[in-house]
């Protein structure tokens, strides 16, 4: 199964061990927004190839 971490702000220590857990047996791709000029084409892409996509805000 495939998942998408999709972050505003930098993740905290909770957030960094709910992703951990969330993570295990998955293949794993992450999109910051707070990161330079964040590409909204691609972030669309893969959230259509992910098969869960989470969002941390």
């Amino acid at each position: 199964m495939k998942i998408l971490h999709v972050y505003r702000n930098e993740a905290n220590e909770d957030t960094k061990k709910l992703v951990e857990i969330l993570n295990r047996d998955r293949e794993v791709k992450e999109f910051k927004l707070y990161e330079n000029e964040p590409n909204y084409d691609m972030l669309v892409q893969m959230i259509y190839e992910a098969d869960q996509t989470v969002s941390w805000w």
